[in-house]
This record gives C-alpha cells, sequence and structure tokens, in this order.
C-alpha cells in the first residue's frame, strides 16, 4: 500500500498562548512539487564538452580541387623532376603526412599542364616548398570560454612554391619561372580530428587552385619563347 502522509501540521514543542496561531516547524510543510536534481559541475561541464563537440564532428566531404585547365605546352624534349621540397621545421607526423600528400598532388598537377612538345632542352622541375601544417592559433582564450565561443582556435596554412628551369644539353639554364602561393584558414575549438582533416584536404584544393591559375600567368611570362601555341 503506498505511504500516506498527513495534511495536518504538527504543533510546535513550545506551546501557544491562548487564541494565539499554533506555530508550525518547517520540516512539516510538504515538499514543493518541483524538484531540484543536483548535477556536479564538473558532470555539467562535461556534458557541455559532449554537446560542444557534437556539433563540431564531420561536416560533409572536403571540397576536391578544380579539373587541371588545357596543357601547356613546352619546347623541350623532358619534363625532368627536380630537387624535393625542403624538410619541414618542427613538424608531427600529420604535418609530413599532409605535407607529403600536397606534394604529390602538385607534382601530378604539373604534369598535367605542362607537356613536352619536343625540343633539345629539357624542363625541370623543382620543387621547393609543399607544406601544409596545423598549430594552435595564437591569441586565443582557450578552455571552456573557447569552447563556448567557438573562437578560432586550430590554424591551417599551406604553401606551396615551385620552380621551373629550362636547361640546354649542356646543363645551362636558359630562363625561368617561379610560382609561390599561401592560403589559411581556421578552425573552431572543440573541432574533431575527422574535421580538421577535412579542413586540411579543403585548404590543399584551395592551394592547388591558387597554383593553377599562377602558373599559367608565371609561365607566359617568363617562358614565352619555349611556349608552343
Amino acid at each position: 500500500m503506498a505511504e500516506t502522509r498527513s495534511v495536518a501540521a504538527r504543533e510546535s514543542s513550545c506551546e501557544s498562548p491562548a487564541g494565539a496561531e499554533p506555530r508550525y516547524s518547517l520540516e512539516d510543510r510538504w515538499p514543493s512539487e518541483t524538484w531540484a536534481i543536483p548535477v556536479p559541475r564538473r558532470g555539467a561541464l562535461g556534458l557541455l564538452a559532449v554537446a560542444l563537440a557534437g556539433c563540431s564532428g564531420a561536416s560533409g566531404t572536403a571540397r576536391e580541387p578544380r579539373a587541371a585547365s588545357p596543357p601547356i605546352r613546352l619546347a623541350v624534349g623532358e619534363l625532368l623532376d627536380g630537387d624535393p621540397p625542403a624538410p619541414l621545421p618542427a613538424a608531427n607526423f600529420i604535418d609530413e603526412r599532409r605535407s607529403r600528400e600536397l606534394a604529390e598532388a602538385v607534382r601530378e598537377r604539373l604534369r598535367a599542364r605542362l607537356v613536352p612538345a619536343g625540343g633539345a632542352s629539357v624542363a625541370r622541375l623543382d620543387l621547393e616548398q609543399a607544406a601544409l601544417t596545423e598549430r594552435l592559433a595564437a591569441g586565443r582564450q582557450g578552455g571552456m570560454t573557447g569552447l563556448v565561443t567557438r573562437e578560432p582556435t586550430f590554424a591551417q596554412e599551406g604553401a606551396v612554391a615551385v620552380r621551373i628551369r629550362i636547361l640546354a644539353v649542356d646543363g645551362r639554364e636558359l630562363a625561368r619561372a617561379r610560382v609561390a602561393v599561401q592560403r589559411a584558414r581556421s578552425l573552431p575549438a572543440g573541432s574533431s580530428i575527422t574535421r580538421r582533416d577535412e579542413g586540411a584536404r579543403t585548404l590543399a584544393a584551395d592551394v592547388l587552385d591558387q597554383l593553377e591559375d599562377a602558373l599559367e600567368v608565371a609561365v607566359r611570362d617568363n617562358l614565352g619563347p619555349w611556349l608552343v601555341e
């Protein structure tokens, strides 16, 4: 049988004067119908962090670079791969992996755009720089404040520098063109690993698209005599 509780209040142990209203003890009142459930502060912060992290998960497929433009034909007999990019200073394995993938994509794009049309000279493609790095943004507040305000916390930077040299049979340099591009983007606090990887791939696509545009201008401005229309 469910336990019942009397609604009649008990008199206080102190007797009331005649005709005075009886006094009641606080413990005799009914509790409020709305119960407050205490949540430990640490638990509340944990729930908030989980909720924010859920909002910063995978955002969808990363943007791909646009298709290569029509080839640029050079009056050379061969395209040679030259120097590899310089090592990254103080890089972690994620930076190294992303930079290596960027370097491979750049070489593939150069091979798609620059085509040998025949000639005694050769074109050498030196990849001076191919870096895609991620660092904590400078001046961030961090902590729960940064998490709640979704402040920019991760700074991703992509940079590529390419040198194209026309070489004679004896190795003399006849002409050169250099292209350097750089892009950056930021991600908010609480961004998941998946989202940060998607951001890095999108940044790599931005760098390749910018390289595509700059390459056309640099080659036409500096290697005009070796262009085959």
